[in-house]
């Protein structure tokens, strides 16, 4: 993959677009991006940290900077089955913090404390959980899929 660092100003810009879009305040001295077919990826000082055009973090990312984004805590079986890419379903979801708004991101937790995966609210996902059936989200970035592993290679 090509990359290529950010100018100043489109660095500045993109740090507080950051800061707008999850209220992070992060600096860095090097921003650099990369295209590969069509994803855009965004490195931040050499790690893989967002990707798209909507920013979407990392994994990565996640694991060292803390972010204003809904979460669920998942039971032992929806954890499983998401880190093999499967959608969340209300039955495996112990707790929401937060609120579930349509086509919004969402962090999945296991019990521990770990994010397993970034997804996307489905259309429904608070009468889902009301009634304890039902999608909750669409699976976006999970432990195990190629930008984790991509982001865990360099």
């Amino acid at each position: 993959m090509q990359k290529h660092p950010l100018s100043q100003k489109e660095t500045r810009e993109f740090l507080s677009k950051l800061k707008d879009i999850y209220g992070l305040n992060i600096t860095a001295e090097k921003v650099e991006v990369g295209k590969e077919k069509r994803n855009v990826y965004y490195f931040i000082d050499g790690k893989l940290s967002f990707v798209e055009d909507g920013l979407i973090p990392t994994l990565c990312f996640l694991q060292e900077h803390e972010i204003k984004l809904p979460f669920v805590v998942v039971d032992e079986g929806a954890v499983k089955a998401v880190a093999r890419g499967a959608d969340l379903y209300a039955p495996g979801v112990l707790e929401v913090q937060g609120t579930l708004d349509t086509g919004k991101l969402l962090l999945v937790k296991a019990k521990q404390g770990q994010i397993i995966a970034v997804m996307r609210i489905s259309e429904g996902a608070e009468e889902a959980m009301r009634n304890k059936k039902g999608k909750i989200a669409s699976n976006v970035h999970y432990i195990g899929d190629d930008l984790w592993k991509m982001c865990r290679s360099r």
